[in-house]
């Protein structure tokens, strides 16, 4: 083997390594940028769902849980478990929390249409904001491991200004 023949067989493999790394490192930053395009649908997606639920608490009857496909809870859980599996306990809280919004909603509905009277002895503030506050907890733990896992140091607002208050 001569030496034009070594030093070509070298440059070659040379190159063919400096590609592979070259697609690696792509490939790499491409799924980074993915999972911040991702967290970002999941932020806005949380910041529509605080929106309903904060539009709960000043409606005068409830319409009952959108079930669409679409809505924004629906897309934080395929978002989630497609690119984000690590949210799980932040998400799982989200929808505990909002089982129990529904059951108290649905609950001060029916009070509300049967006996007004009770209704209005209820406290239906105080039980919604304490809800509320629950609803805030969950999703500032979500929000602040999306940070984490998304690789970014700030997604979007101030995560107090994040949701509706």
């Amino acid at each position: 083997m001569s030496n034009l023949s070594y030093y070509l067989l070298w440059l070659v493999g040379g190159l063919l390594a400096i590609a592979a790394i070259s697609a690696g490192i792509t490939r790499y930053l491409r799924l980074r940028l993915l999972r911040r395009l991702k967290a970002t649908q999941v932020l806005d997606a949380l910041a529509r769902y605080s929106d309903w639920v904060a539009v709960q608490g000043r409606t005068p009857y409830f319409q009952g849980d959108a079930r669409e496909e679409d809505s924004p809870l629906q897309e934080v859980r395929t978002i989630r478990q497609q690119w984000f599996p690590e949210l799980s306990n932040e998400a799982a809280e989200i929808f505990a929390v909002h089982a129990r919004l529904i059951d108290f909603l649905w609950t001060q509905q029916m009070l509300r249409v049967s006996d007004p009277e009770a209704w209005l002895e209820s406290d239906y503030d105080r039980q919604f904001m304490d809800l509320w506050r629950l609803h805030l907890r969950a999703m500032h733990e979500i929000v602040e491991k999306l940070k984490l896992v998304a690789g970014v140091g700030d997604l979007g607002q101030e995560p107090g200004k994040t949701f509706a208050a």
